[in-house]
């Protein structure tokens, strides 16, 4: 499986405090390589199956509506969809 960089993100909110964004990622489209400067957790809008890459390990999981990935500060990783459709995700950040 070949996946190309075309995650869609659009900002909810900005404070100092918090971020709140949605991620739509297209089928088999990758986020590419993200640093998470801040503690941030994806909720899943609907089931699907997504790889979690970071240089240490990959982590094939399947999702379902409202399942969180949660990453920690620093942490450096990219989000595949392996689903042969659209998945879109909340993204929280707490700073």
């Amino acid at each position: 499986m070949k996946a190309t960089i075309g995650a869609t993100w659009s900002a909810q909110a900005n404070n100092p405090y918090y971020r709140i964004r949605e991620l739509t990622l297209p089928a088999l489209a990758s986020t590419g390589q993200q640093r998470f400067d801040f503690k941030t957790t994806f909720v899943a809008h609907a089931a699907g199956r997504v790889l979690v890459k970071s240089k240490r390990q990959k982590r094939d999981t399947e999702i379902i509506a409202g399942q969180q990935l949660e990453f920690e500060r620093g942490a450096e990783s990219e989000i595949v969809n392996s689903s042969n459709r659209e998945l879109r995700f909340t993204v929280l950040e707490f700073k």
